[in-house]
């Protein structure tokens, strides 16, 4: 198959994907505006990447891999790869079974798989969550056995992780018509072009994990395997094959048995070594990142985990990057030698040889506390007046950046764009959205694991991609012609900088105001709070064993600490709590000691963990620490560690010998899988029928998609039992302990019995917690009357009154204004405008004033559309579903419809219910309309002001009589009223929007 008929083959598949999504199309007046739109669609268009890859991939087929700055395809961008266009699926229910609807395809994230073969040979298909939820998956994994026909390609499932279904194009042609009900596929004819270009399913599962070099692996695990080649990742470093060594598990001294110890045990578990070369280099490839970091989280070969810099090496151990392997990393053997005598062969695909990075160390400080911290904590001797205090002082000093100001004084206003761009996290959102793909490499995203437990287990981020996607929707960038961002806090920004001030401009106060407000909402429902002293990094062993038992080493790059005595510090020291997701014991909470130690004094930015056995009244519990908290490990694990004297002294040490024990009815209620390689290989031999072996080989890899649901459910159960029975009652440990089991199950191949389910369900199914349920009219789950007072019911009262105190002062300092004075500097354009055509016209000269009543005509025309729009566009639908909340990007006070004064914010029209997507392209396309007419006026070069300020105007004297405003005239010319607005304060200073977006204000100037 020759380059053109690749194009037509990709353009087959687009057009299919176009014409299921109509909505995605470019608009078509997008090229009276190409130059607004040319950043976003940079961004975002897939189609130059897609050219440029399957060029070198005709030329150069391990092209896309990365690390090749040498090359000539790499000239103007030496660190270019492969794999970062996304053909991307949804599954529906249908009529009798499901079926798929091709998405526009789009750049993301990559991975090795899509690097290493090219794009275009993978579809990702998304799994709605009600789907996931319906529990028939044996029906989607027989569903997801079949062959995909996709234009004249031939896909095969060949993993399923988080929701999503993942599809190989594979070297098989379709026979037949699907008309005369013969469609057939087979392997291609020896010579064709398919078999020449394409590879078979087989020789995919070959490639990456080998059944035959991996005999003693579990079926299960085999078959998890495949997520490391999906692994969100950026291509680091190429290393040469004996520059990759291996170098021995520090085993805990208890360990004298034969075999593989236990992962407690294995006190390195997940961490190996690199020099510092290694480090350099990476550093001078992400420009993001301060320092050159102390470890990194990883792929390379069959190995996963971390890599922890080495210090004090010889200067030979220096001249090239090197790093050593654990056993506790090799998950896939590509070599039939022993490990330690060769871990990759001499001839390795190069894809093996590359470090695919997924991110590294950088220190946290401070960290959060989440809802289960808080739990232990309060259960473990934390009085209940500690929370408390905390949330009620967190929650004012971050209302008090965003209340307390003085419009009239600059600095004032200067202090609250920078609170307003810190806690929308602006800048930091606008470097994600325009380099999506390798967001979290550059550490420019963190996790949050408070809002869904699955993304425990989700270091791979095979939904990445889905968050890099929407991070480049239309609705999450400012509109380029209008000027309008999207995100609330954005919208403040704009506004302040350009002069307005919240006494009196109406638009900025209620955005202002929604900011204010989802602060409140976000403390309200999530119970998330900054705790001083306290921080969160990577966990990595001691690789120098100078740390005694309890003992941890914390150490930043930066005077970012506050010591015990509000000092600023680099290093903590002294008795502190750490702690790690999952929190669900008692014992996940663990007390030691922060020491300085001269050895360790480069390790900073992570949390360096003895190797010793961890003591517990001064017996040994012949584990790691890590173990205890959470059931961690070393391979990427982050450690949150708390020093702050009010929660450490207060804090009474759980007996891990009770609770960090898996209970035994635990293992009753599981079934597992296992099977190994070496028995599935005599019962599926190679000489089986290709159909077969596929079909059994994806009843693993496929086996995701049962039970998905599983994890979430016992984690509701886990809570629902903490309040009725207590926090460490056997039943709440043992639930705490399916979670787990389940977290790892699609690992180790367990899953939960079906009666036993059924059972757990039956008790813990129906009814409510209360503290997460302000409605009076939904069952409760009671209370032992024995217990004392539940934390969280203590937390969410006062919460929930604090909240209400402060959304009253937001009203008070926010409210609507008395009256929406008319801003003169806003109306001045349009007003000499008219005074001019009018004297003109009294010359005699009746052109302008033709030409500005053109204007007022059109303008009013786009309002009227938009008016129609906002009051009944909820009926026309749209593709996506996606829930919108009102303190979402956008929000009520950016897309709202009605007037605003007295009368903002006080219902919310139809338009606010749509989808923010729609809700964009609703706004997009009627700012392109008024920015596009009215048409060949000779009396104006440039009428956008005119017509900015016009729309002002007319929509001032409309809702002024209504005693109040509406957003017509922000949604679609923002940019020219800033500019309005700005010019007539005279002391401004134009400034491109290559730079904008990157300004910050000092905070030495603010301090």
């Amino acid at each position: 198959m020759n380059h053109a008929a690749v194009v037509r083959e990709v353009k087959n598949m687009v057009g299919q994907a176009t014409k299921a999504n109509p909505t995605d199309a470019v608009p078509g007046d997008l090229e009276q505006f190409a130059a607004a739109y040319s950043r976003e669609l940079a961004a975002k268009l897939p189609w130059d990447e897609l050219d440029k890859e399957e060029r070198v991939l005709r030329e150069h087929p391990l092209g896309g891999i990365g690390c090749h700055q040498d090359q000539p395809f790499c000239a103007d961008d030496p660190d270019w790869y492969g794999g970062k266009v996304h053909f991307i699926a949804r599954l529906r229910k249908s009529e009798g079974g499901y079926k798929l609807d091709l998405e526009r395809p789009a750049l993301g994230t990559s991975n090795r798989f899509a690097r290493r073969f090219g794009s275009r040979r993978f579809v990702r298909v998304r799994i709605p969550e009600d789907i996931v939820l319906g529990g028939d998956g044996d029906a989607l994994v027989e569903f997801f056995k079949r062959p995909f026909v996709i234009g004249s390609a031939v896909f095969r499932a060949f993993y399923a992780k988080e929701k999503n279904v993942f599809l190989f194009r594979t070297n098989e042609e379709v026979l037949g018509s699907l008309e005369e009900g013969s469609l057939q596929v087979a392997t291609a004819p020896p010579g064709s072009a398919t078999a020449q270009r394409e590879h078979s399913f087989l020789s995919l599962i070959k490639w990456h994990n080998d059944l035959l070099l991996n005999s003693e692996q579990t079926m299960v695990k085999w078959a998890a395997r495949f997520a490391l080649g999906l692994s969100n990742s950026v291509p680091g470093v190429r290393l040469k094959p004996e520059n990759i060594r291996f170098v021995d598990d520090v085993v805990c001294d208890a360990f004298t048995g034969g075999g593989k110890p236990p992962s407690e045990m294995q006190m390195t578990d997940g961490c190996g070594l690199a020099n510092r070369a290694l480090m350099r280099i990476l550093e001078a490839r992400f420009s993001t990142w301060r320092d050159e970091p102390t470890a990194i989280q990883c792929r390379i070969g069959g190995a996963k985990g971390l890599l922890c810099m080495y210090h004090d090496l010889s200067a030979d151990e220096e001249e090239e990057p090197i790093i050593w392997l654990r056993p506790s990393q090799i998950k896939i053997k590509h070599s039939p030698y022993a490990l330690h005598e060769r871990l990759l062969p001499a001839d390795a695909d190069p894809a093996l040889l590359t470090i695919d990075l997924l991110r590294a160390s950088r220190m946290n400080t401070p960290a959060h506390l989440s809802v289960e911290t808080i739990i232990n904590l309060a259960e473990n001797g934390v009085p209940h007046s500690y929370f408390i205090d905390l949330f009620k002082a967190r929650l004012t000093e971050r209302l008090d950046t965003l209340l307390l100001f003085d419009g009239n004084d600059p600095k004032g206003m200067q202090r609250l764009w920078n609170a307003i761009a810190r806690e929308g996290g602006v800048i930091s959102a606008r470097m994600a959205r325009e380099a999506a793909g390798i967001a979290r490499a550059a550490g420019l995203v963190a996790r949050d694991y408070d809002d869904n437990p699955e993304e425990l287990e989700d270091e791979d981020e095979l939904d990445g991609v889905g968050r890099a996607l929407r991070d480049q929707s239309s609705a999450w960038w400012e509109d380029p012609v209008s000027g309008s961002p999207s995100a609330l806090e954005e919208t403040c920004l704009v506004l302040l900088d350009s002069g307005f001030v919240p006494q009196t401009c109406p638009v900025l106060r209620a955005k202002l105001m929604e900011v204010a407000k989802k602060v409140v909402a976000s403390l309200k429902t999530k119970y998330r709070s900054a705790v001083p002293m306290s921080c969160s990094a990577f966990i990595v062993p001691d690789p120098h064993g100078v740390l005694g038992p309890n003992e941890i080493h914390v150490k930043c790059s930066r005077r970012d600490f506050i010591d015990q005595d509000g000092r600023k510090t680099d290093i903590v020291l002294g008795d502190v709590l750490v702690t790690r997701h999952p929190c669900k014991v008692p014992s996940d909470v663990q007390k030691v000691k922060a020491v300085f130690h001269e050895k360790l004094r480069h390790y900073c930015d992570v949390i360096v963990v003895s190797t010793k056995s961890h003591l517990f009244q001064g017996e040994s519990l012949n584990r790691h620490l890590a173990s205890l908290t959470g059931g961690g490990d070393y391979d990427g694990d982050t450690m949150e560690v708390f020093w702050d004297p009010a929660l450490v002294n207060a804090f009474v040490p759980p007996d891990p010998r009770k609770f960090a024990v898996e209970p035994p009815q635990v293992q009753k209620c599981l079934i597992e899988n296992t099977e190994s390689v070496a028995a599935f290989l005599a019962r599926v031999p190679p000489d089986a029928p290709e159909d077969y072996r596929i079909s059994t080989m994806q009843s693993y890899l496929l086996g995701a998609l049962k039970g998905g649901a599983y994890v979430s459910t016992y984690s509701i159960w886990w809570e629902k039992s903490t309040y009725m029975n207590g926090y460490s009652h056997d039943e709440t440990v043992f639930l705490a302990y399916m979670f787990c089991a389940i977290l790892d199950g699609s690992k180790t191949g367990v899953t939960v019995r079906p009666e036993e389910f059924a059972k757990h369900r039956l008790k813990w199914g129906a009814r409510k917690l209360g503290w997460k349920e302000e409605a009076n009219d939904v069952a409760l789950v009671p209370r032992n009357p024995s217990l004392r007072r539940f934390i969280m019911d203590v937390l969410a009262r006062h919460v929930r009154k604090a909240c209400d105190e402060q959304r009253a002062r937001i009203d008070d300092v926010l409210g609507p204004l008395p009256a929406v004075v008319l801003d003169q500097d806003l109306a001045r354009p349009f007003l000499e405008a008219e005074r001019s055509a009018l004297a003109l016209k009294a010359d005699g000269e009746p052109s302008k004033w033709n030409e500005l009543q053109q204007i007022k005509k059109h303008v009013q025309a786009v309002h009227a559309k938009l008016s129609e729009a906002k009051s009944g566009s909820s009926k026309k639908g749209s593709r996506s579903r996606a829930r919108v909340s009102g303190g979402g990007p956008g929000g009520s006070a950016s897309l709202g419809g009605g007037s605003g004064g007295a009368g903002a914010g006080a219902g919310k029209s139809p338009f606010t219910d749509l989808p923010i997507e729609r809700r964009q392209d609703i706004l997009r396309e009627l700012s392109r309309q008024f920015h596009a007419g009215p048409k060949d006026l000779r009396c104006f070069d440039d009428p956008t002001a005119i017509k900015a300020s016009y729309a002002y105007l007319y929509d001032h004297d409309r809702s002024n009589r209504r005693g109040g405003w509406t957003r017509f005239p922000w949604d679609v010319a923002l940019r020219a009223l800033c500019e309005i607005k700005v010019k007539a304060q005279g002391n401004y200073k134009p400034l491109s929007g290559d730079f904008y977006p990157w300004m910050t204000i000092s905070p030495t100037y603010l301090r």
